[in-house]
């Protein structure tokens, strides 16, 4: 079926917070087509959109808090503002990270992936959880990328009143059967850019029951939930976790009208431990520019299956 949607390595862990070098890419992408031309006229500009990443964890009492705020962000931005939750494997969140197991309380599942991980190793590995990045972006009088859950709405209003250089569409085609799909994404670009471009495309899945720690707001206790609805959960990156470049001759000027069509093949199994439910499953696709600066310009999310 088809749904259109026309709106949108490892390296040394440093304290905490602070940026390191881009992360090297163990995966192949899984790009099938990749093609450029130009438009004689250029289109108008779509509004711009926000990415919200949750750095997340099933040990940490206040990120349940925190996806509360992103919710409270998204309702009063419908297919305006889209959550990716990601649960890293770095070792210095151990303990915000690592599956339950107590007595009465096991967590089901691992999210934990690596792309998460290397994600963070580009935009910031937070000292603790809840932190998040709002596109990504290294806002003015902040002293790092990584915000506080406090600051999330104040910082996503400042985006969406900024102007996008980059329109976003997406066609995607899944075949139940197999359990896997083609997402085709045309890029149009509304202003001529710069600095280098790069794509990502995130799985995710909603409404995964699973236990996970909170703080009881009466008491103050901390306690499990072992029916916890686990929403936005970073399952993969079809392209490298850091990105594919959007223009693959790097020599290209990329001006207002340049147009790249591109496709990507995607899977339910990601692993032998990963199995994602295509009826929860989304893709969330986002351009942005290279490190340092890393700045989402536009982002647009379709339903794997409508």
């Amino acid at each position: 079926m088809k749904n259109i949607f026309s709106l949108i390595a490892l390296a040394v862990v440093f304290a905490a917070c602070k940026e390191v070098p881009p992360a090297i890419n163990f995966e192949e992408s899984k790009q099938l087509r990749d093609t450029t031309y130009v438009l004689a006229t250029v289109p108008a500009a779509q509004d711009k959109n926000v990415l919200i990443e949750d750095v997340s964890g099933v040990q940490c009492v206040n990120c349940p808090d925190a996806a509360v705020i992103a919710k409270v962000i998204m309702d009063a931005n419908p297919h305006r503002v889209f959550a990716a939750v990601l649960h890293t494997d770095l070792a210095a969140l151990k303990n915000f990270v690592e599956p339950i197991d107590k007595e009465g309380y096991k967590s089901k599942y691992d999210f934990r992936i690596a792309d998460a991980t290397n994600i963070l190793q580009i935009a910031g590995i937070p000292g603790s959880l809840p932190r998040g990045f709002i596109n990504r972006r290294f806002f003015a009088g902040k002293s790092e990328r990584v915000l506080g859950r406090q600051d999330w709405a104040t910082k996503t209003n400042e985006e969406l009143a900024i102007p996008t250089p980059v329109n976003i569409e997406l066609t995607n085609e899944f075949n139940q059967a197999t359990k896997e799909g083609v997402v085709s994404v045309k890029l149009t670009y509304t202003q001529a850019v710069t600095k280098k471009q790069y794509i990502s495309i995130a799985l995710i899945e909603d409404s995964i029951l699973d236990v996970q720690e909170y703080e009881d707001k009466q008491t103050f206790e901390v306690k499990f939930n072992p029916d916890y609805v686990h929403m936005h959960v970073l399952r993969d990156i079809i392209t490298f976790a850091t990105g594919d470049a959007v223009a693959t001759d790097q020599t290209l000027n990329i001006g207002a009208g340049r147009v790249f069509e591109k496709q990507y093949a995607y899977k339910m199994d990601i692993s032998n431990l990963i199995n994602v439910n295509p009826k929860n499953a989304k893709l969330i696709v986002f351009v942005h520019e290279d490190v340092p600066d890393l700045n989402v310009l536009q982002v647009q999310e379709i339903d794997v299956i409508e």
